[in-house]
């Protein structure tokens, strides 16, 4: 990677892009569409890394479209987050009426947030990606409090119709794990893949532990992603065939 190239990041989010600038990760934003719904409609896999493979999938549509365009290779960085409550995938509410829904079904439970993150790296021919789970107990929060969150709208762009960090909602009583994956990217996994890519193979920075703690976010709880595999892919850009070679 040549000191000029930049890192895009393939996500609209405007959380993820506030986190990797207060991280101090310079980027560029680059979107490339993706059908999500189909993609997770087909997706067989196990459910707690749906969230990993539609980052995969964003990173590799971004990549396509930036080589469409004749742009110089860099790197690509994406992420995806879902909410996983009785076997199932709480995804965006179609509506108000389902955002509701949605937050009474988790009100006063515990549930995943399980959130994927890829990094595609051109220059290895590589597509780097892991998952961070974090379990999180939602508050007893009333019928009227749902009522008026939902009226700000803020649930329609949100996988479980909520956001942790809402000033008035505040819906979550605790959680155990990555305070940033609830929001939407876990800088700690960020980190790790871009040193691991950085690094020609070595082993990437530890990830916080339960003696150290999470850099990143005081708000994070222990246990950390600590234990997260990194999955590690060679791709063929010009064929786009992608086939696992190696995980750790």
């Amino acid at each position: 990677m040549t000191a000029d190239a930049p890192l895009y990041l393939a996500s609209a989010s405007p959380r993820r892009s506030q986190l990797l600038t207060q991280a101090g990760i310079p980027f560029e934003r680059f979107v490339a569409p993706i059908d999500e719904e189909a993609l997770a409609a087909d997706y067989d896999g196990p459910l707690a890394l749906l969230g990993e493979y539609l980052a995969q999938q964003k990173a590799l549509a971004a990549d396509a479209a930036l080589r469409a365009g004749a742009q110089p290779l860099s790197r690509v960085l994406a992420s995806d987050t879902t909410v996983l409550l009785d076997g199932r995938s709480l995804a965006k509410p179609c509506d108000l009426a389902e955002a509701a829904s949605m937050l009474r079904a988790l009100r006063g439970r515990e549930h995943i947030v399980a959130t994927g993150v890829a990094l595609l790296d051109p220059f290895a021919a590589s597509l780097l990606s892991a998952s961070s789970a974090t379990r999180v107990r939602m508050r007893a929060y009333s019928d009227e409090e749902i009522a008026a969150y939902v009226a700000t709208n803020d649930p329609l762009d949100k996988a479980g119709a909520y956001s942790i960090q809402h000033p008035d909602f505040q819906p979550v009583e605790s959680l155990a794990g990555c305070h940033l994956g609830v929001i939407g990217l876990p800088v700690c996994l960020v980190n790790a893949l871009l040193e691991l890519a950085s690094s020609a193979g070595a082993a990437p920075l530890p990830l916080p532990t339960a003696t150290t703690g999470c850099p990143w976010s005081a708000a994070c709880r222990a246990p950390y992603p600590a234990a997260s595999v990194i999955h590690v892919a060679e791709w063929d850009a010009a064929s786009d065939n992608e086939h696992v070679r190696w995980s750790f």
